[in-house]
């Protein structure tokens, strides 16, 4: 990653001040945000205007020429605007004050590849997309935010980078040095590669560039080339310097030999090494080329110290020197998102006298393989394709998915339709309102009482079910309070609901222990006394796709805005999750201390794994469906979707495994009214969770009932047509491509092949099992139950509890 362009330290005093100033900064961009704020006012976006924008090219290259080719690919019509400097010491023109808002306000899609200053003061319209895809792969050097307290970093109250609405990265791993480095949410980070990166995977491609690079320069195909590409020392383009002498370079060339020939690539934020030295004649200056791709193609090794280069070169699987006279000092400076060996692939110098023979005897080694995976993983030589499919030529969602409160279900599917600023409003004034009426029942005395709710059902689910049961047992003198009910869909009905929650507030005032399964606004709205435990049990096993506060702003998750009046998932005391891995990532989706979550399966593993109990449920399943009974039976379930639809022909499906002997049943959720048709069996009157007691096979695209599933060693199979677009709209919290319990397939005739060829198996679901839903020891037919019972009945006697690891 490179740096932002910050001034240059020797300045008139106006620069200095302006350095040391962010609002001063800010408001020196004023023509521009101001005639922006008006115009997102007065006109409507464009579809398919996407716009591109740098002060460091003076036109498509890089990244963005990559895009723009994509775009004319996939999207013939697309109105392309380009915008450019070569430099940001180049002077902008007049007519930018006004071409430059309009093209703006009037765009479904900005796209930028750099730092660019005027733009950070924009409130960018619900409608446009902000895409930032940085011009560096991997996470080197620290830059943004990551640099405050070190030389160049930003001024307190600084706005840059803060109004990206999408950033795309190398590799999942790297998505958190993004974040913290543009000071945005974590799931605005999207790892789907980095577009100039396809051609590394294109042999054709690197064959050709290795042929012209040669050519241009008169390099015989005797000779091997050590490119020597370094990066720049300073705060940014404005004050970018490099150290010349560094490098003896007549000697470097002697050394060498005639089998050598060294192409200099400086940055381009400095003097060509032509221009600085022109006394050097033994070394070639390729500085000319604007773009380095088709120099790393043709390069034997590459020689570099700090610079990015290092990510894409490692994709041709080549030799690298790491060339560092001055490692302390720059560490000092500007520093690492790793500690530096952590990126050194190859040799390591510090002194120009050993540079020479590192060159000769480097070669590539193994440790670029995990390097690879680690800081490249989603570069697989269709960045491109994906970053213009899910982001530059989809629109972004003028609202955002709404339910009564963020964390829930609705009966009926439902969307913001733009008004956000009275939906939050609203929930503001519904908050003090509850708080209002709250108040005086907290002087109510709390009694040994447990209250369980749940707006995720409109009966007692049995998790609660279970869970009251094993309290009883555990110590009947605790009263059990269970309310159950969901959000109506309309303004009318949601007034009686509003009665419900007054019940609500009253068993909630005189409880010691609240359990909720989602989102509750009794739990998160109201501001408890240390007397009341709030404990979260989440209905879902394992951490499999992102949820509550780990999608915000995403096509599936809450609006940002709803989701902080709403307090959504606030005031947790205990969070439970089904195994040890689950914790981080209950953590992040509740915005809570690791150290509150505690592993806890729910009490449907008891019913999983009860024989009995699973003999009587296949005993009942075959009485109401006999066709079952000795047929080889495969459960499909789809996830719940917003939009009410499922992404598989199911009649096509149906058809597809009867040809191979499978008979099909489709279990939707239950806030998904779809009419298959009676070719479909769906199996009415019985949950997924029923039906697994029967099932051979268990095909899903991305439902948490793969866990269910699991638990019960039901091979596993997964339909995923659309895996990238649900990526980058809802995203996972582990790795759908490798760590899930069976084969992934994109169609239909590949899900039957595998099914076929018995590509999953019981030992895979197990295994997996074993990861995620870490059940207790005990031999007890209710142990999850019952563990669960001890944690409530341990806070009704003792109260609030602190975190423990």
């Amino acid at each position: 990653m490179n740096t932002d362009r910050d001034e240059p330290r020797a300045m008139p005093s106006l620069r200095r001040i302006l350095r040391h100033s962010s609002f001063l900064q800010k408001w020196r961009w004023a023509p521009y945000f101001l005639s922006y704020a008006l115009l997102r006012r007065l006109v409507r976006v464009r579809p398919n205007r996407i716009v591109f924008l740098s002060d460091s090219r003076a036109g498509y290259s890089g990244n963005i020429a990559f895009l723009r080719d994509e775009v004319r690919r996939q999207q013939p019509d697309a109105e392309i605007i380009g915008i450019f400097k070569p430099s940001m010491r180049a002077r902008r023109p007049w007519r930018d004050i006004l071409r430059l808002p309009w093209v703006t306000a009037t765009a479904q899609t900005i796209v930028l590849d750099d730092f660019y200053p005027l733009i950070y003061p924009f409130r960018i319209r619900p409608e446009s997309r902000l895409l930032q895809v940085w011009h560096a792969a991997g996470a080197f050097k620290r830059v943004g935010y990551s640099r405050q307290g070190l030389p160049g970093g930003p001024t307190p109250g600084s706005i840059i980078h803060r109004n990206y609405t999408d950033v795309t990265v190398s590799s999942e791993a790297v998505r958190e040095n993004y974040a913290e480095a543009f000071g945005v949410p974590l799931s605005r980070v999207k790892p789907l590669g980095v577009a100039r990166t396809d051609v590394f995977f294109d042999e054709g491609f690197v064959a050709d560039a290795r042929r012209t690079v040669r050519a241009r320069y008169g390099i015989p195909d005797s000779k091997r080339i050590a490119l020597y590409a370094p990066t720049f020392r300073g705060n940014g383009q404005l004050t970018a310097t490099f150290d010349y002498d560094c490098v003896d370079w007549t000697g470097l060339a002697r050394e060498l030999g005639d089998d050598w020939v060294v192409l200099v690539k400086m940055h381009p934020f400095v003097q060509p090494l032509a221009a600085a030295r022109p006394d050097v004649t033994d070394v070639v200056d390729v500085t000319g080329d604007r773009e380095i791709t088709q120099l790393l193609m043709a390069a034997d090794v590459l020689v570099t110290d700090y610079s990015s280069t290092i990510f894409e070169y490692a994709l041709l699987r080549r030799p690298i020197v790491f060339f560092c006279p001055d490692l302390e000092e720059y560490t000092a400076d500007r520093d690492f998102y790793h500690p530096f060996p952590e990126y050194v692939s190859g040799s390591l110098v510090t002194d120009g006298a050993h540079l020479a023979s590192a060159v000769r005897s480097a070669r590539a080694g193994s440790a670029q393989d995990a390097f690879l995976e680690r800081f490249m993983g989603a570069c697989d030589g269709h960045s491109t394709e994906r970053i213009t499919r899910e982001l530059i030529l989809t629109p972004r969602e003028s609202g955002r998915p709404e339910a009564a409160a963020p964390g829930g279900s609705t009966p009926t599917v439902t969307r913001a339709s733009g008004a956000m600023a009275l939906r939050v409003a609203v929930a503001y004034a519904a908050r003090f309102a509850l708080n209002l009426a709250y108040a005086p029942l907290r002087l109510l005395p709390r009694r040994r009482k447990v209250v369980m709710i749940s707006r995720e059902h409109e009966t007692v689910p049995d998790d609660f079910v279970d869970l009251a049961a094993a309290i009883r047992r555990a110590d009947p003198s605790v009263q059990i309070v269970t309310l159950v009910r969901m959000v109506p869909p309309g303004y009318l009905a949601k007034i009686g609901y509003a009665f419900h929650l007054l019940t609500q507030l009253y068993h909630v005032a005189t409880a010691r222990v609240l359990v909720i399964d989602t989102y509750a606004m009794v739990a998160s709205l109201l501001r408890h006394g240390p007397e009341l435990t709030v404990i979260q049990i989440w209905h879902a096993l394992g951490a499999f796709k992102k949820f509550g506060l780990s999608i915000l702003g995403h096509h599936e998750g809450r609006d940002r805005r709803l989701a902080k009046a709403m307090r959504m998932h606030r005031g947790y005391d205990v969070v439970l999750a089904s195994g040890e891995d689950c914790r981080p990532a209950f953590a992040d989706a509740f915005g809570t201390d690791p150290a509150r979550v505690t592993v806890a399966p729910l009490p449907r593993v008891d019913r999983l794994l009860d024989p009995e109990r699973a003999a009587r449920i296949r005993r009942r399943v075959y009485e109401v469906h006999p066709h079952l009974q000795g047929a080889r039976v495969a459960v499909f379930a789809p996830t719940f979707r917003l939009d009410g639809t499922v992404t598989v022909d199911a009649t096509a499906l149906d058809a597809a495994l009867a040809a191979v002997g499978v008979h099909l049943v489709v279990k939707v959720h239950p806030l998904m009214p779809v009419d298959f048709g009676p070719g479909v069996d769906v199996a009415e009157g019985f949950s997924t969770q029923e039906l697994l007691q029967v099932a051979d096979l268990f095909i899903t695209d991305y439902s948490s009932a793969l866990y269910e599933a699991a638990v019960l060693g039901i091979p596993s199979y997964f339909l995923a047509p659309d895996l990238d677009e649900y990526i980058a709209s809802r995203d996972f919290y582990l790795d759908y491509r490798h760590d899930l319990p069976g084969p992934i397939v994109r169609d239909i005739p590949a899900l039957a092949s595998a099914i076929v060829a018995g590509a999953g198996t019981a030992e895979a679901a197990r295994t997996f099992a074993a990861r995620w839903v870490q059940a207790p020891t005990s031999a007890a037919p209710t142990a999850c139950a019952d563990r669960i019972a001890a944690v409530v009945i341990d806070a009704v006697d003792s109260g609030r509890p602190e975190p423990t690891e």
